[in-house]
């Protein structure tokens, strides 16, 4: 397996096993140290890329990491859960506001002349155009951040799939391109995937997919997805390696180093238990 990722997104958009393990959670990855703390841990037992939901303390604590450590932001745009907390809060026109007064003049600019360009799907409210276009604010306010890797987020990866809105990808794919970025994808489904992009999938450089013995989140089930990783395992990235908890981190990563997958995204609680075997008491 060439590669060891951490994975880092808003603490209240996780589930927790009870209430109070989602007060502490949230009270302590709210704070750049903290999260400045796991990047460190996890750069300890070899982690040299971060895929990320940024909100701001995520922001401060990367811009801070990537002072002084070489490690690769992987973004991953929209943050969903901020966007729809956001269309409840101030409805659809505030959510958008917020995210564009957010940008600097210059991409203030360059994403207003890109709204006119789509101003026909923007006036039929097309599903890729809105999503593109609130992915495109979001990454536009990621500066200070040196980003390798775009990625789709989840949610609207597989309502995209589900509707079978090739656009979407297609088009967050060129628009990574043009930025000199890699495009990735993040789905449960990476077989509806392989069917709805045919040769189109070999444009995003890294699918990040479940992957665990328990066949956790591996949909439509793990024989299918795991045949698929075998045509082409570099590309696929593992994620939910131990199933919620229910696997060993050693023997949840060999499963994924046995399919050959190019890499391995580590959970906060995974990363703290390899930290924690890792280093002398």
């Amino acid at each position: 397996m060439s590669e060891l990722v951490l994975e880092l997104r808003p603490p209240e958009s996780r589930h927790y096993a009870s209430w109070s393990a989602r007060l502490g959670a949230v009270a302590r990855f709210g704070r750049p140290d903290e999260v400045h703390a796991l990047c460190e841990k996890a750069w300890d037992i070899g982690a040299r890329s971060v895929l990320a939901v940024v909100d701001d303390p995520i922001r401060e604590a990367l811009v801070a990491f990537q002072r002084w450590r070489d490690a690769a932001v992987w973004a991953v745009v929209p943050n969903m859960f901020a966007f729809i907390r956001d269309l409840t809060d101030l409805g659809l026109i505030g959510a958008a506001r917020a995210r564009f007064l957010r940008l600097t003049a210059a991409a203030m600019v360059r994403t207003g002349l890109g709204a006119v360009r789509d101003l026909g799907g923007i006036r039929r409210r097309d599903f890729a155009t809105g999503g593109l276009l609130v992915a495109e604010m979001e990454r536009a306010a990621l500066r200070g951040l040196r980003v390798r890797r775009l990625f789709l987020h989840q949610q609207l990866t597989e309502v995209a799939l589900a509707g079978g809105v090739t656009s979407l990808f297609t088009t967050f794919a060129a628009r990574a391109a043009a930025l000199g970025m890699e495009a990735g994808l993040v789905t449960n489904n990476p077989v509806r995937a392989a069917e709805v992009l045919g040769a189109d999938l070999g444009r995003f450089a890294a699918v990040v997919v479940p992957c665990n013995p328990k066949g956790y989140k591996m949909f439509p089930a793990a024989a299918a997805c795991e045949n698929l990783f075998r045509t082409e395992p570099r590309r696929y990235i593992a994620t939910e390696l131990t199933a919620s908890g229910a696997v060993e981190p050693a023997a949840a990563l060999a499963h994924a180093r046995g399919l050959g997958l190019g890499g391995a995204v580590l959970d906060p609680p995974m990363v703290e238990a390899m930290f924690a075997r890792a280093t002398p008491a």
